[in-house]
This record gives structure tokens, sequence and C-alpha cells, in this order.
């Protein structure tokens, strides 16, 4: 296994720089909670003259896309047959898929050509040669429909006299959809029945009769998606 890791796939222990733990609150929310040691005034933390105080923070929600944050899954690679199980966790910030393999207690940054988490399957496209970038496979045919997860956070105020809140900021997960044509550039669509008729070019009788509202889900994408690629 220890060849296998350094001859296919690109990866290293993960090191984190303060210790955070997601976890549920009492109201069943998925709050993430960090602790880390700073100098009483925050600044020049690492002056030995200066002792550190452990100082905990809280935000709503978690940078990973599922909870509980690992779930087994599986890698593949473009030269390897068999897909490999492990347990993985995927960051939406850093973009990072996070695996740690049955009997190693090490958590391994990995970069798979494709990977499945809890019945999710991601792909990654050659945009360039030193990240992966990577996007859900929301229906593939010969249109194949993907989505992208990105997350960031919302910091709220410190200032003396703001008023108290509950958390420390929030994370927020921003998805984007695109449609990829025979193996063609990735187009960039809305959830939006005009989008979709843009992006594939096409009269609007083309979509199914009963998609007729301007506003759509996801539901209502993958099955306009499909209906297209039958007639195709």
């Amino acid at each position: 296994m220890k060849r296998f890791l350094l001859g296919l796939i690109v990866s290293w222990p993960l090191v984190s720089p303060g210790q955070c733990v997601v976890t549920e609150d009492r109201q069943k929310r998925v709050v993430t909670i960090c602790e880390t040691y700073v100098p009483p005034s925050g600044l020049l933390i690492n002056r030995p003259d200066r002792k550190q105080v452990l100082a905990q923070t809280t935000y709503l929600g978690s940078e990973y896309l599922t909870y509980p944050v690992w779930q087994n899954g599986s890698l593949e690679l473009a030269n390897h047959r068999n897909s490999i199980p492990c347990r993985i966790a995927f960051n939406l910030m850093t973009r990072q898929v996070l695996c740690q393999f049955e009997g190693d207690s090490v958590v391994r940054v990995v970069m798979p050509d494709a990977f499945t988490i809890n019945g999710m399957h991601f792909v990654s496209l050659p945009e360039n040669k030193t990240e992966r970038i990577y996007y859900r496979v929301l229906y593939a045919g010969k249109t194949r429909l993907l989505a992208q997860y990105k997350c960031s956070i919302r910091r709220v105020s410190n200032e003396p006299y703001a008023a108290e809140q509950a958390f420390d900021g929030t994370y927020f997960t921003q998805k984007s959809f695109y449609l990829q044509r025979d193996n063609q550039r990735l187009r960039r669509i809305g959830l939006s029945r005009k989008s979709l008729i843009n992006a594939l070019d096409v009269a609007p009788g083309t979509l199914p009769a009963y998609l007729t509202k301007k506003k759509m889900n996801v539901h209502d994408l993958v099955a306009a998606v499909a209906y297209y690629d039958g007639f195709q």
C-alpha cells in the first residue's frame, strides 16, 4: 500500500495549526468548534515572553461536504483498474480530499482522478497540473450535468460594543452547475429554464412540456438534461 500511495497518488500527512471538531449542538445544528493558543492580546503569538492562552471559537456549519465529516468511499485512478476503498472527508474550502485507509491512523491528503463519498460521485477535470478541481456528477449521458461545491466563512464582528452573537461565524456552501457535451469545455448554467436553453443552444420546445416554470430545482434540471439526451 505504501508503494501504491507514493507512486500513484500525491499524498502527504495532514497538518493542522489548530484543533477543530465538527459536531452537533443541542438543537441538532452542525457546528465547528476550534481551539487555538493565542497571546492575551491576540498579537505577537510567537514571542516567548508572552504567555499564550487557550481560545475557543464556534462556527455554525462546517467546511466539509458531509456530516459526519468522515464517510465510507473509494478513490479512482486513471491507470488503476479497481477503485480503492477508504474513509473520505471532502474539505470544500481547501478543495482537499482527505483519506484514511483501514488499519492506518494517518490522515492523508490525496489527489485521485475521481472519488465517491457517501454515494456521491466526483470527477476531476484537467484544468491545471498543480491542483484538481472536483465536480459532482449529477447526470452522465451524452451530456453531463456537473455541480461544483465551494465554501466560505462569514465571521461576526468582535468589536467591544457589538451585540453578543451565538456563533463567531457561519460557513456557507455555494453550488455552481455546469453542462459538458462531447467532452468539450464546461458551460455554466443557472437553475432556470432560460439558462438551460441557452447552454444547450436549442429551441424552447426541445425541453419537456411540463418544465414551463422559469425557476428550476436540481431535480428539474437533471430531468430536463436526460430528456434532451433522449433526442440526440
